[in-house]
């Protein structure tokens, strides 16, 4: 697995809109869709906030997508969405992308990583546990998790 981060740009942005999840996992979205990129790519366009938008590449393959705004003055980054692609999933891009954006905002200077998903998708769920997330609060009926990037807490935990 060659893993990395590209910027979602005007040249691939077509390639980014048509990965989807599973049918089943459409309502894990606020926008209850199977293509939960389109609505992200439009949010970041029209809202042109400091979101970054990046595919999550395996050597020249998309395998999905991943939005996140990099620490404010609060230290507080925050993921907005990671989605691997339904033909992708179960082969370790998101455990792999998600100890990358850990890495990132961590070496940009946030203090920690903050969340949300729905609380029926388990899947989710056991991965952001997994890597140190603590459930907060419940927020628009979504769990809000964080993840302290501390000095001395571990910046990612192994798979139990």
């Amino acid at each position: 697995m060659a893993l990395r981060f590209r910027r979602i740009t005007g040249k691939n942005y077509h390639e980014c809109m048509e990965l989807s999840v599973r049918d089943d996992q459409a309502n894990c979205f606020y926008f209850n869709s199977s293509r939960p990129n389109m609505m992200s790519l439009a949010e970041a366009y029209v809202f042109g906030n400091r979101s970054q938008v990046l595919a999550i590449c395996d050597g020249k393959t998309m395998v999905g997508a991943l939005f996140y705004t990099p620490a404010a003055k609060t230290g507080s980054a925050w993921l907005t969405r990671l989605m691997i692609d339904k033909r992708y999933q179960g082969k370790g891009y998101g455990r792999k992308a998600m100890e990358m954006l850990i890495r990132r905002v961590s070496r940009q200077g946030a203090k920690r990583l903050g969340l949300s998903y729905e609380p029926h998708n388990k899947q989710a769920e056991t991965l952001y546990l997994s890597l140190g997330f603590k459930p907060s609060e419940k927020a628009h009926g979504q769990t809000v998790a964080w993840l302290d990037l501390s000095p001395s807490e571990p910046r990612v935990r192994k798979r139990a």
